[in-house]
């Protein structure tokens, strides 16, 4: 057997695997709906007759009766049903409530023993099973996800935890006696996180911090914070109470991601002309803005193999097992490797939390950063510019990367003298768009601070810098609530929950109380719905729009060489500006469930791409979500008890493969069963999504005490020109030799939108910055303000 084909492999039903990795038959359910087809040929001729007798009823209707009884049945759901539903819940919804316990009897002390010998079995496992082959699209996933060091070394804490979670448990046998807090911390993470002890935070200073620390003044450590716990609406759903992924409501194992993946989330091809690829860009580069889940990793950071151990595997692998009528089983393909998110330290002993990476708030942070030595190691420390690479015929690239192990960087490229980018954000040379997103930026930010310095020359570098990075920040915020936004959750939505930016003014509505951090769900479910948008084909478009080059999907990940050849910026760019989204539904290219992260080869044995879908699906197993009817209920769609409950609110397709895949309504996926939802006219989302979406950028921004409309940010004569920002203006003004755009770069071509001369396109006016006195500096940060708990 070839060592390729061995490193995506696994034998089936070790006895050391952890008791968590489940199997199913799919043959098994394909022999039920067999059977289940067999009853309904039976039925038909009673349905038929029925429908018969139906059809003449509600002929008889009243008009209005009978409109009500078809509406259930159009491609969407009718908006005012769910904005009157909205309308009575207040927003954003209610943070879940813990009681806490402060049991002095439990040998806390000796618990964490336990749990740091549990850290110390893991790191001997670790250290006896590979890492996963650098050339297999398993590693490249894993890279993708960019755990930095910071993140690893937290997460141990994390997992010691854990394991003394598990010890109490074990000794007082009751969930219901979690979470247990401690009362005295030794660890420095968690002596900052969790003590009442004061954080020194200076309620005049100007700007953000990296990290998010002090925007809110009474959590200044918690509320929004980089490197903190995802926070949960629902209480999670663990196998076993405390880490376990979630299993069937009958004790049984759920199916198999893959197999939900191939039953319900098959290939389609049904494209949306009313957006472009332009909407998933911008959704993926605003997503590495505010969320970053820590992976799983080894002690010194090298990657965990779950799919080609002979032996003890990492207690940190939960593998979606591929089942024998699977199409990548023909390639011996039994096992697709999966790593758990790494656990995040809490105050408490109590369920798994896993860890966000990033900062809630949309603050740039994906350009620059969120930790200081990070910004530091991306400016030249003069004329506040951010680090660029320049090509021999004049152009400003990214900063090269020469880390040969990133899962990007190729050894023929690296011979020509070319690599991957460095930019604020691990993820930035995922894909072409991506990186060419994260270069029209870091352009934008040195021509703000050029702009910036000719008009305040007394200025020095970090003045310079810090106004930029807020006005970037500013614009970021704008474009997502005034472009992206409106398209997801469509306006009327948004204009109920005073979402839309204003016109003229400030926004007073800043909430002291309301916590902005990103919830579990969002970052693992809700916020994955443009995975299914994404299409197969992409354009690339040079100066003669005419003649387009299609490039598949696979091509352009991790393959951000094409921008240092001359034009291919401007043709990624109008390629996804002239690109139509795929349908949002259940339904997926075939590009991201057979071929993710696969590197055009012709070498035998094939080695399969990833499933995409497959993934999600894990992952969201893996954080303990709880099941889709849930969120639903949540959301205030209550009482499903069934699956025929979900008749008027999903597709009649993909109930029809749910039905045949799950065994219990309450087993359903958040992930799949979000994206089986019609979408509310006016949006491309279900009321799901849409309800979990909405909570969050509620969140976000009526708890960022920076947020750009907020008084004493700006005045407002420079609010006036943030507010002339779009995404066509910062595109035209920073793309090589682009001329032309369609004002609204989110939305297909149509009247109203077609293409017009980027000098046409207004631009915010930088003068209201200028000012007319010498600079003395910026205040330091020493003003203590209490915690209060």
């Amino acid at each position: 057997m070839s060592e390729q084909e061995n490193s995506e492999r696994i034998r089936l039903l070790q006895p050391q695997q952890p008791e968590y990795v489940f199997g199913s038959s799919l043959s098994r359910k394909r022999r039920i709906r067999q059977f289940q087809c067999c009853v309904c040929s039976i039925l038909t001729i009673v349905f038929l007759a029925g429908l018969v007798i139906t059809v003449s009823y509600t002929i008889n209707l009243p008009l209005d009766d009978a409109t009500n009884n078809t509406e259930i049945n159009n491609e969407t759901l009718p908006d005012d049903m769910f904005l009157n539903l909205f309308d009575n819940i207040s927003w954003p919804l209610a943070d879940r409530s813990i009681t806490r316990h402060f049991d002095r009897s439990t040998n806390l002390s000796h618990a964490m023993t336990q749990g740091k010998i549990l850290l110390e079995e893991k790191d001997a496992i670790e250290n006896n099973t590979p890492s996963l082959k650098i050339d297999s699209p398993s590693y490249r996933h894993q890279k993708v996800l960019g755990t930095n060091e910071k993140a690893r070394n937290i997460s141990r804490q994390g997992y010691q935890m854990e394991g003394a979670t598990q010890f109490i448990y074990k000794n007082s046998n009751s969930i219901e006696k979690l979470p247990i807090c401690f009362t005295n911390f030794t660890d420095s993470f968690l002596i900052e996180l969790c003590t009442n002890s004061t954080f020194e935070c200076n309620t005049f200073h100007k700007y953000r911090s990296y990290n998010g620390t002090c925007n809110n003044l009474k959590r200044p450590v918690t509320f929004g914070v980089a490197y903190r716990p995802f926070i949960r609406a629902v209480k999670p759903d663990y196998a076993d109470g405390i880490s376990a992924p979630r299993i069937s409501k009958n004790g049984g194992p759920l199916p198999t991601a893959r197999a939900i993946s191939l039953e319900v989330h098959r290939p389609s091809y049904r494209d949306d002309s009313k957006f472009s690829v332009m909407l998933a860009v911008w959704g993926q580069f605003l997503d590495h803005d505010i969320t970053a889940t820590a992976l799983s990793q080894k002690q010194n950071g090298s990657s965990i193999s779950c799919c080609q151990s002979q032996g003890i595997l990492s207690p940190e692998c939960f593998p979606v097992l591929i089942e024998k009528d699977d199409p990548f089983a023909q390639y011996n393909v039994t096992c697709m490797e999966f790593v758990r998110s790494a656990p995040c330290p809490t105050c408490c002993l109590g369920p798994r939390e896993q860890m966000n990476q990033a900062s809630a708030f949309i603050d740039g942070s994906v350009i620059y950063g969120n930790d200081e030595s990070k910004v530091v190691s991306l400016r030249t420390t003069s004329k506040g510019l951010l680090k660029m690479f320049v090509t021999d015929d004049g152009r400003t690239l990214l900063p090269m990367s020469d880390d040969m192990s990133d899962g990007c960087n190729r050894e023929e490229e690296k011979r020509k003298g070319r690599y991957c980018f460095s930019t604020g954000d691990l993820r930035a040379n995922e894909n072409l768009h991506l990186t060419s997103m994260h270069l029209i930026w870091a352009r934008q930010h040195n021509l703000i601070a050029n702009n910036i310095l000719q008009i305040n020359s007394h200025w020095d570098d970090e003045m310079v810098f810090q106004e930029t990075r807020k006005i970037v920040a500013a614009q970021m915020q704008h474009i997502t609530y005034n472009e992206f936004l409106p398209i997801l959750l469509g306006k009327k939505l948004m204009e109920k929950h005073d979402l839309l930016p204003k016109s003229k003014d400030y926004f007073n509505k800043y909430n002291e109380s309301v916590d902005p951090s990103i919830a579990n769900e969002f970052a693992t479910a809700a916020f994955r719905f443009a995975h299914t948008i994404i299409p197969g084909l992409v354009k690339l478009l040079g100066q003669d729009t005419s003649s387009p080059e299609f490039i598949q999907m696979r091509q352009m990940l991790f393959d951000p060489f094409k921008l240092y050849q001359k034009g291919q910026l401007d043709g990624t760019l109008k390629g996804a500006m002239n690109t139509s989204i795929d349908a949002s539904d259940s339904y997926f290219s075939d590009e991201l469930k057979s071929h993710l992260f696969e590197r055009p080869t012709n070498a035998l044995p094939k080695l399969c791409g990833l499933d995409l879908v497959s993934l999600n699906i894990q992952r969201g197993r893996d954080h303990g979500l709880a099941g889709y009817v849930f969120w639903k209920d949540h959301c205030g769609m209550n009482g499903t008890k069934a699956f025929d409950g979900l008749s008027g609110i999903m597709e009649p397709s993909s109930l029809k493969d749910i039905k045949a895949i799950y065994r219990e309504v309450d087993d359903i996926d958040l992930y799949t069963g979000a994206l089986s939802e019609k979408p509310i006219k006016g949006s491309i989302l279900g009321p799901t999504l849409t309800c979990l979406i909405l909570d969050q950028f509620t969140r976000i921004k009526y708890g960022d005490r920076f947020w750009y409309e907020n008084p004493h940010i700006f005045t407002l004569d420079q609010l006036k020109e943030i507010r002339k920002t779009t995404l066509a203006e910062v595109i035209c003004n920073n793309a090589d030799e682009l001329n032309t755009i369609q004002p609204r770069v989110m939305e297909g071509f149509r009247k109203g939108n077609q293409n017009i001369q980027c000098e046409k396109i207004a631009s915010p006016d930088l003068s209201f910055w200028k000012e007319n006195f010498k600079h003395l500096g910026i205040p330091s940060q020493q003003l203590s303000v209490d915690i209060i708990n």
